[in-house]
């Protein structure tokens, strides 16, 4: 079982997220947006290689994606409306997603085989998801939907689209319940 650390999406500015392996050395790079047809993520080698396209079908309330790998089309994925008990199904992998988006704890299986685990934690340079990936071979997949699932947790929750004014301490903590707020 490999970890790697991504930062969560509302954490940085640019359309660049490093993905970083246990021993924080750079790994992958995802970069590029959903939210319209044709949109797409991409997550790259530290050659610049894209491994893995997640390309957007349709858009609206429940917008479906095509997950690529290497240029050939793996699986397909459509998110739902409602967050109790979020559960995704990606087909032509057979891969079951559960848990919570929002607050970045979830679950990817295969039948009974844990494929991918997902859960924040928080560094000294802010909120990272920590991603513990059973077959390496399937990282680039994995990384990039959790990316996705990232954005999608983030609209999804509009208190972490919150501005803050210029000023303001911009330290988030966990509390208990996994809630993101504000240190005052």
């Amino acid at each position: 079982m490999t970890k790697y650390y991504m930062r969560q999406r509302h954490s940085i500015d640019d359309g660049v997220n490093i993905v970083f392996d246990e021993n924080f050395q750079a790994s992958y790079l995802v970069s590029g947006r959903t939210g319209k047809k044709h949109d797409e993520l991409n997550v790259q080698d530290m050659s610049g290689n894209v491994l893995v396209r997640i390309e957007q079908t349709s858009f609206g309330i429940l917008p479906r994606f095509l997950i690529k790998y290497r240029e050939h089309t793996v699986g397909s994925i459509s998110l739902s409306l409602g967050h109790l008990g979020d559960i995704v199904y990606i087909r032509h992998l057979n891969w079951l997603i559960s848990g919570n988006f929002i607050v970045g704890r979830y679950l990817i299986t295969h039948n009974t085989k844990k494929l991918l685990s997902v859960k924040p934690e928080i560094r000294s340079d802010g909120i990272y998801n920590q991603l513990k990936i059973t077959f390496n071979s399937q990282a680039p997949v994995h990384i990039g939907i959790a990316a996705l699932l990232d954005i999608w947790g983030t609209k999804s929750n509009p208190m972490l689209n919150f501005k803050w004014l210029p000023g303001q301490n911009e330290s988030y903590k966990l509390s208990y319940s996994q809630k993101q707020t504000c240190n005052r």
